[in-house]
């Protein structure tokens, strides 16, 4: 039966922590799991976020399980720095009675073998398991000592409260970004991270922080149109057109895109081909797509003046104390809209506007003290409906099923989020219960 035995098993054994209370890890150390950690369903190890004491130590990382220990380099995950946040290295069998285990920066890193570790017999565990693909909600392993003390009001009131303060702390942020930085930079920097996901999110900050606004107001002198636009942005992205085959592409296109490379070269040094991340990438989601996307707005509004202005001007409506919420955002999601191009998609248009113009507008408001446009821009976040859920909000709705009767809006989601990083992340339970409740 061992042989059968296949990472997809031991996930449910590490999930729901079929261990002994006594561990050892394989070089001696005293282990004990505080949180299990989070199932990770992108690249790299298998659960983040856990939590260890190692000697009485505590530890925070992520989690790789194999079947044995020499799966880590079958894997080449000693080639790949994804893997550097492990702290521990779990195995059904240390075939070889390795002690540690090396990641890519050369850090050791101890083992644990299930095999002699287990709470039960291992025959039993294959019969509840063995044929089951890993639930990656894990329903099975959520509790929460706050969820069973407060009612569904205090709850609301809670979210609300943690759903301004995370607001607050995206305005500090950018605030801070200002001290070296302008308002059209740190919005330019925002969207094109948005524009990135979690997979290139880095990549596109890159391409922002190489090809700045201001450059790009230079640069755009040279261009007819939008379709230049982006292959100035193609071009420093170090990505080519010609490599992939999207149904927009011409010919006429082509050939501008070469005209414009010809111009730009040895004025841009383009970044590394290799900074992207097209695991998994859905063909919507692709670099390039977003590119193309995203450069006619780039180019209208720097014809019209430039980024900040054409945002700002959003919330310059006559009457503040009328707040038409959808119509707010609309108006900014029309900006984005462009009807010849594919559409960067509703859902992350409102990402955007909720996560980025939103508390940029309100840092502008504050430094220009525009005190009604504040007090406005408050009532948008307020009074804007829910983001598509997330890994963190589907969890957070597990956890809280009972009291989640209320309108989720916006700010009441934004409050899940903030829960979840300060005390859920953490597993932070007695914290979280003492300082949310008052006594």
């Amino acid at each position: 039966m061992e042989k059968k035995i296949a990472e997809n098993f031991l996930y449910h054994i590490w999930d729901e922590q079929h261990l002994k209370k006594s561990l050892q890890t394989s070089n001696g150390l005293d282990l004990k799991i505080l949180f299990q950690g989070k199932w990770n369903t992108d690249a790299g190890p298998d659960f983040i976020n856990s939590i260890l004491l190692l000697n009485n130590e505590k530890v925070q990382g992520d989690i790789e399980i194999h079947r044995t220990e020499y799966d880590w380099k079958a894997h080449n995950h000693q080639e790949d720095s994804n893997y550097n946040n492990v702290i521990l290295h779990v195995v059904f069998e240390n075939e070889h009675n390795k002690e540690f285990t090396i990641t890519e920066n050369g850090t050791k890193i101890p083992i644990l073998e299930l095999r002699n570790n287990l709470d039960q017999q291992l025959e039993k565990l294959w019969k509840r398991f063995g044929g089951k693909p890993f639930d990656t909600t894990q329903k099975g392993t959520i509790e929460c000592q706050l969820s069973r003390e407060i009612t569904k009001k205090v709850l609301e009131n809670i979210l609300k409260k943690m759903g301004l303060q995370r607001f607050n702390k995206k305005c500090k942020r950018f605030s801070a970004e200002l001290v070296n930085s302008d308002f059209n930079q740190i919005l330019y920097e925002g969207i094109f991270e948005a524009l990135g996901y979690s997979k290139n999110k880095n990549a596109f900050y890159k391409l922002a922080k190489l090809l700045s606004y201001k450059r790009l107001q230079t640069l755009i002198k040279e261009c007819k149109d939008e379709n230049d636009l982006f292959s100035i942005l193609l071009y420093a992205s170090g990505l080519t057109l010609e490599d992939y085959h999207f149904e927009w592409v011409e010919e006429s296109l082509l050939e501008r895109n070469r005209e414009m490379i010809s111009k730009l070269d040895m004025l841009i040094e383009p970044i590394k081909k290799s900074t992207w991340n097209f695991f998994r990438s859905r063909p919507q989601n692709h670099p390039v797509n977003r590119m193309w996307q995203i450069t006619p707005f780039l180019f209208h509004t720097m014809q019209r003046g430039n980024l900040i202005n054409s945002i700002i001007s959003i919330f310059s409506v006559p009457d503040t104390t009328v707040v038409q919420t959808k119509e707010i955002e609309k108006h900014f999601i029309e900006l984005l809209e462009f009807p010849e191009r594919s559409s960067i998609g509703k859902s992350r248009c409102r990402d955007i506007f909720a996560n980025i113009v939103l508390p940029v507008s309100f840092v502008y408001a504050q430094t220009l003290n525009y005190i009604a446009m504040q007090e406005f821009i408050l009532k948008v976040y307020s009074g804007l409906s829910k983001l598509s859920d997330n890994h963190i909000t589907k969890y957070m709705k597990l956890l809280f099923k009972d009291q989640l009767s209320f309108l989720v809006t916006l700010e009441i989601q934004q409050g899940m989020i903030q829960l979840y990083y300060q005390f859920c992340a953490h597993h932070e339970c007695e914290n979280c219960t003492n300082n949310l409740i008052q006594k």
